[in-house]
């Protein structure tokens, strides 16, 4: 058929595309608007892992109860060494004592508490004759973990995010000392409900801490730990104190550190299940612990606050099994208090 202005097929009729700078366009709106939807799928992302981190820290917290309902007592966060030739910190700790009420009595009842957490023969093989804790403590517990942080990167062990208070002081490693800036839980100490003067909705149980990058050859302030600590003061320490405790606990990590923080959750210390609150969450400084050279995050007296992933602040459960998020702006002092169960000046939400 040929072409004419008269015919509905004129003879130009070819079809146009896109030009490279209608194309360089489009790509360019496509990328601001992937720009633009990123951050708001991960702040999505991360309020779904908020959101299971604080379902773990309410299960907990049950757990705790349930403990305290069989037994009358919170669980002591670490047990006596028994036979006394144990290594002090070698006891049991509290996250043990609660398998049961997390669906982990299969769990439990494979733990030989007549011979030390990690049983002390890590290298051998379990069995029917040899006792099998340190094989137990590597198990992964999804409840012990926090979705925002990452694995324990030495993939043999479990790992724990989420440690028991001993309160507003530094002194976890005072055995029956209770004093009035003592939490929920005391080394080898079980308390009672009724010991939490300050009422249990305004005393902090468990918290969140992030676990260690097993680098030691590298220095990670947020997940490590280092020794030498200079603060002196146990209960309620001012701010300045803990500042100047921190500018130096920084300077010592330079020459040593630990980074096997949250590495076994059967384990009874600082670093590994517990936390104090005399420092504000997610604080800028090294989480610092008295004595040497250890071989564990931390075994004794320190400067350890809770830290997390979560931007902002932290997870805690609180006495009476509620979880509230905490800013890591919080007043120091109003921190301190949150921590104590029975200082007499509680601290209402």
């Amino acid at each position: 058929m040929s072409c004419s202005r008269r015919t509905l097929f004129p003879c130009n009729r070819g079809l146009r595309g896109f030009t490279l700078v209608e194309l360089l366009v489009v790509i360019a709106i496509i990328g601001i608007l992937i720009a633009l939807l990123l951050p708001a799928v991960q702040a999505a992302r991360e309020a779904a892992r908020r959101s299971q981190c604080t379902n773990n820290l309410k299960q907990l917290g049950l757990a705790f109860h349930n403990y305290h309902d069989v037994y009358k007592v919170f669980p002591a966060y670490q047990y006596m060494n028994t036979p006394a030739t144990w290594n002090s910190w070698r006891g049991h700790g509290a996250l043990t004592m609660i398998l049961p009420y997390i669906e982990q009595r299969a769990l439990y009842d494979q733990v030989d508490f007549r011979f030390e957490w990690d049983n002390n023969n890590e290298s051998a093989i379990p069995t029917a004759s040899t006792p099998t804790n340190f094989w137990i403590s590597q198990r992964k517990i999804e409840a012990f973990l926090c979705p925002s942080d990452s694995p324990y990167p030495d993939r043999n062990y479990g790992g724990n995010n989420y440690m028991v208070s001993g309160g507003a002081r530094r002194g976890f490693y005072s055995t029956g000392a209770a004093v009035p800036a003592s939490g929920v839980f005391l080394r080898r100490v079980e308390t009672t409900m009724a010991e939490i003067f300050d009422g249990s909705s305004n005393v902090i149980m468990l918290s969140e801490q992030i676990k260690g990058d097993n680098q030691n050859g590298a220095l990670t302030i947020r997940r490590d730990f280092t020794n030498n600590l200079s603060l002196t003061q146990d209960q309620f320490p001012p701010p300045d104190a803990i500042e100047a405790a921190g500018v130096t606990c920084d300077s010592n990590a330079t020459s040593w550190h630990q980074s096997n923080a949250g590495r076994q959750w059967s384990a009874s210390f600082p670093g590994f299940i517990a936390i104090n609150t005399i420092a504000p969450p997610n604080w800028k400084h090294i989480s610092c612990c008295n004595g040497g050279g250890f071989g564990y995050a931390c075994d004794r007296d320190g400067i350890v606050p809770p830290k997390s992933m979560h931007p902002g602040g932290v997870n805690v459960a609180v006495a009476d099994a509620s979880v509230r998020f905490l800013s890591e702006t919080i007043d120091l002092v109003t921190f301190q208090r949150l921590g104590a169960r029975a200082d007499g000046n509680p601290v209402t939400w």
